[in-house]
C-alpha cells in the first residue's frame, strides 16, 4: 500500500516543496525515515505512533518505510509529524483521502495528539499559494501568520483527531481560518521616548535625518553623554512598517521563534553584546539560520561600545550593508538572507573617553588614540553617511525638568518626509534614500548647475570618494524631504557636509 502528501521544508528564508511518501508492507513491523531526515525527524517515529494511538486510531502493524522527497536535501526540525501520520492513516485505509492532492500539511504532534507550533509558516505559505494548493493544515496557534493570504484556505487544527475529521468531512473549506485584516496601525508604542531625552538638540536632528532616510548613523562622545539612551529611541520615531514590510520581517523572525502569533508591525532593533559569535552577528551554523544583521532586517543594528568589537565582525559588515542581503554556502547549497538595516554605531572617542570635550582633558596619547581607531577601517566609515558628536549635558540642562519632544510628534514628520521621499521615487523600486541609486542622484543634480559645482568642491575639499560624495547628496535629499522641499537646495548639501566633515582621529 502506497500513498503520498505534500509539505515543505525551509532553504534558507524559503521553503520548498516536500513530498512525503509512505509504503505499507508486510514483513518485520517498524517504522523507517529515509530521504536525509535530521534527528528530530528520526524522533518522529516515537511522537508520531503515540500520537495516532491516543487519538483513537490503530497504528498499522506492518513495515513501514517513509521517503522524503526529493531525498537529496536535507530535512530539520519537527514539522513533519503532521503530515507522516495523516500519511501512515490514509494508506492503511483508516480515513479519506479525498482532499489531499488539492493540500498541504504541516505540524510537530505530541504525544497525546495536539498540534504544536511551527517556525518559518509564512515561507510555506507563499510556496503553498505559487503551488496553487487550495487547503493549507497548519497548526492552529501560529495560524495567524498565515491568514493574511487570500489565494489560500488556512485551515487552524489543535489536534490530529480534529485534523482527520475535518478531512473526513469532505469539505475543508467550511473550516478555513477567518481571512484577517492584518492591523499594521495598532501596537506601534514604545516604552522608551525621546521625551526622556534632555538637550542634545543637534544628535536629535541627526537622528532624525537618518531616520529619514534609512541613513547609517555615528554617534561618537564621552562617557555619559547619552549616546546609548538616544540610539535606543531611534526606532520610536522611524516610519510604521507597510504590510510588505511586516510580512518580511515575520517571516524572519519566524524562523527563530516558531511559537511567534500574528504578524509583527514593529521594526526590530537588535544590540548585539560585543562578544556575540560571527555566526551569531552574520548568519550561519552547520544549517544555517539568519543572524542579528538579518534579524535586524527593515530596523535597527545597534552596535554599542563599537571599540569593543572584534576588528573582523565589523569587517563582516561591508557586504551586507553595500548589498542589502548576505549569501551563506554550505554543502553546495547558498542560503539568502535579507539585511537591509539601519547601522547605529556608538562609540567614545579614546581610551579614557575625553579626546575632544571641552571640560576634560584627554589623557591618552597620540599613538593611544590611533591604536583606539584602528579597528575601524577606512571603508566602513565610508559606509557612515551621518556622523555627530554628542557633548555632555551642561549643568543647567540636567536638572531642568522640562519634558522635550516627545516621539510621536518626532514620527509624524519622519513620516511625512519618508511619504514625500516616495512620491519623488516617481515609480522606482525603492523605500529610502540610503537605497538610491546612480541613476537617481544624476536626476537629483541634472537641473542645478550650482548644485553640481558645490558637491564638487566638496568632494575636492574632504577629498571624498564616490560613495562619499554621494552619501553627502543622499543625505541632501533627506534634509529636502523633512523640509518638503522638491529641489535639494544648497543649504542642504552643506547641512549634509557638516554631518560627514567629523573624521576619526588618525
Amino acid at each position: 500500500m502506497f500513498f503520498k502528501l505534500d509539505s515543505f521544508a525551509l532553504v534558507g528564508i524559503d521553503a520548498i516543496k516536500i513530498t512525503i511518501e509512505v509504503h505499507l508492507s508486510r514483513g518485520l513491523p517498524g517504522l523507517y525515515i529515509v530521504g536525509l531526515p535530521g534527528k528530530a525527524i528520526n524522533e518522529a517515529r516515537q511522537r508520531v505512533r503515540s500520537a495516532i494511538l491516543n487519538s483513537g486510531f490503530d497504528f498499522p502493524v506492518k513495515k513501514i518505510i517513509i521517503n522524503l522527497s526529493p531525498a537529496d536535501i536535507r530535512k530539520e526540525g519537527s514539522l513533519y509529524d503532521l503530515p507522516i501520520a495523516l500519511a501512515i492513516l490514509a494508506a492503511s485505509g483508516q480515513i479519506s483521502p479525498g482532499c489531499f492532492e488539492d493540500s498541504c500539511f504541516i505540524g510537530e504532534l505530541s504525544l497525546d495528539g495536539k498540534i504544536n507550533p511551527v517556525r518559518g509558516l509564512i515561507s510555506m505559505t507563499e510556496k503553498a499559494v505559487e503551488l496553487q494548493k487550495k487547503y493549507f493544515f497548519v497548526p492552529g496557534t501560529n495560524a495567524d501568520q498565515a491568514s493574511f493570504f487570500k489565494e489560500i484556505d488556512i485551515i487552524a487544527c489543535s489536534t490530529l483527531k480534529e485534523t482527520i475529521e475535518i478531512i473526513d468531512s469532505g469539505s475543508p473549506g467550511r473550516n478555513a481560518y477567518k481571512k484577517i485584516c492584518p492591523d499594521i496601525i495598532g501596537n506601534n508604542s514604545y516604552e522608551i521616548d525621546f521625551s526622556e531625552v534632555k538637550g542634545q538638540f543637534k544628535a536629535k536632528r541627526a537622528i532624525e535625518l537618518a531616520a529619514v532616510g534609512m541613513h547609517n548613523i555615528l554617534l561618537m562622545g564621552p562617557p555619559g553623554s547619552g549616546k546609548t539612551m538616544l540610539a535606543r529611541r531611534i526606532v520610536s520615531i522611524m516610519p510604521r512598517l507597510d504590510l510588505e514590510q511586516c510580512m518580511e520581517v515575520t517571516k524572519i523572525q519566524s524562523l527563530c521563534n516558531g511559537s511567534n502569533n500574528g504578524i509583527i508591525t514593529r521594526r526590530p532593533f537588535k544590540n548585539p553584546h560585543h562578544t556575540i559569535s560571527r555566526a551569531g552577528l552574520i548568519g550561519g551554523g552547520v544549517y544555517p539560520g539568519p543572524g542579528d544583521i538579518s534579524l535586524a532586517h527593515r530596523g535597527i543594528l545597534f552596535l554599542d561600545e563599537l571599540s569593543q568589537f572584534p576588528s573582523q565582525l565589523v569587517e563582516d559588515l561591508r557586504q551586507p550593508l553595500e548589498n542589502r542581503e548576505v549569501v551563506i554556502t554550505r554543502n553546495q547549497m547558498s542560503y539568502c538572507f535579507p539585511s537591509n538595516f539601519m547601522l547605529v554605531l556608538a562609540t567614545n572617542p579614546c581610551h579614557c573617553g575625553f579626546w575632544g570635550d571641552n571640560e576634560n582633558r584627554c589623557k591618552c596619547t597620540e599613538r593611544e588614540i590611533k591604536r583606539f581607531w584602528k579597528n575601524l577601517s577606512g571603508p566602513i566609515m565610508d559606509r557612515i553617511d551621518i556622523r555627530v558628536f554628542v557633548s555632555r549635558l551642561k549643568e543647567e540642562d540636567y536638572i531642568n525638568t522640562e519634558l522635550g519632544e516627545n516621539s510621536e510628534k518626532i514620527r509624524e514628520r519622519v513620516e511625512r518626509a519618508a511619504a514625500f521621499q516616495g512620491n519623488n521615487g516617481k515609480g522606482r523600486k525603492k523605500k529610502y534614500n540610503s537605497e538610491s541609486n546612480a541613476a537617481m542622484i544624476n536626476e537629483w543634480l541634472s537641473g542645478d548647475e550650482v548644485l553640481r559645482k558645490n558637491a564638487f568642491m566638496l568632494g575636492k575639499k574632504f577629498k571624498l570618494s564616490a560613495r562619499g560624495l554621494s552619501s553627502i547628496i543622499k543625505v541632501s535629499r533627506s534634509i529636502a524631504d523633512l523640509e518638503g522641499s522638491k529641489n535639494i537646495k544648497n543649504e542642504h548639501i552643506l547641512e549634509a557636509a557638516g554631518y560627514r566633515a567629523i573624521k576619526v582621529y588618525g
